[in-house]
């Protein structure tokens, strides 16, 4: 009895522990509005929110007080550096396979019953000068890769993973994700459940392979930086017809051909990946990385 108690303990700790952190990263979004309220046409958010980034970075990363809990800090987070081959075909792989699965979230409005005002944002951007967009859009995108990778696929997978297994870590830490979304976000109804389960489990597959979450960040930032403008019709729109209604067209067929392109040329990036990634860390010496051996068991 006792042991089960210390397991549901460890689990509900993990998964409350990775929500926060990915929560108080996020709260730099505040600066967002700050800025439009303040100076709204000179975006000294970025400086502000990279201080912001740096300091949480540095924090949730093991440094500082309470030297107590530095050590456990830093192996939660799993932020090790990568080795340059490493990151080469980390971009490589996880730049195929997320192409097809953004596809998957854009033909995903296509299969379900989706308005288009689910797609707006609470900001009309369009009293605003250009860059002071892109550089929201460039806040925005750098705060969700820097934060949700923290919490999500640094806290909360490692501290489940230990325990329970990554399959167990990949489910559980990809379903609070979507939760997030879905109590924040207007278009993410539970018909995108399966587009945030595979971004999570591509992101979790990221970290087995490399030993960090830092390539999920880079990836998780310049995706979302791309697609923030189209998803909500900066740049361009989502159709959100029903294809069932509408009948399938040239969008549709393209972004088929998009999933199963890049899907299936991310299957021998992925093994190039593990190849290096098994060849780097047999190179190394067990001082020097036995913390992230000890995350990855």
């Amino acid at each position: 009895m006792k042991n089960l108690l210390r397991q549901v303990a460890v689990f509900f700790g993990a998964v409350i522990l990775g929500y926060l952190v990915a929560g108080i990263g996020s709260l730099s979004d505040l600066l967002i509005f700050a800025n439009l309220k303040f100076l709204p046409r000179i975006p000294w958010l970025l400086p502000v929110t990279a201080i912001w980034l740096w300091v949480y970075w540095r924090y949730a990363n093991g440094s500082w007080w309470p030297q107590s809990t530095s050590e456990e800090r830093r192996l939660l987070a799993n932020a090790g550096p990568v080795p340059r081959q490493v990151w080469i075909w980390s971009m490589i792989a996880g730049g195929l396979s997320f192409v097809s699965v953004l596809a998957v979230g854009f033909i995903t409005p296509r299969l379900a019953e989706i308005p288009r005002d689910a797609f707006k944002l609470p900001i009309d951007f369009s009293a605003y000068p250009s860059w002071m967009v892109i550089s929201i859009i460039l806040a925005i995108s750098v705060i969700a890769g820097v934060a949700e990778e923290m919490g999500y696929r640094g806290y909360m997978l490692t501290g489940i993973q230990r325990r329970f297994g990554w399959i167990a870590g990949t489910l559980v830490s990809g379903f609070i994700f979507f939760m997030d979304h879905h109590l924040s976000h207007a278009y993410a109804t539970y018909a995108f459940l399966p587009f945030f389960m595979i971004v999570s489990a591509l992101h979790a597959l990221l970290v087995y392979f490399t030993g960090s979450i830092r390539p999920s960040i880079v990836l998780h930032a310049f995706f979302d930086f791309c697609v923030i403008p189209v998803q909500y019709g900066l740049l361009g729109s989502i159709p959100v017809s029903p294809v069932l209604k509408t009948g399938i067209d040239s969008s549709f067929i393209v972004e088929i051909i998009v999933i199963l392109l890049f899907g299936i040329a991310s299957v021998p990036a992925f093994r190039k990946l593990r190849a290096v990634a098994e060849q780097k860390k047999t190179a190394k010496t067990p001082v020097k990385d036995s913390w992230r051996l000890a995350v990855r068991k």
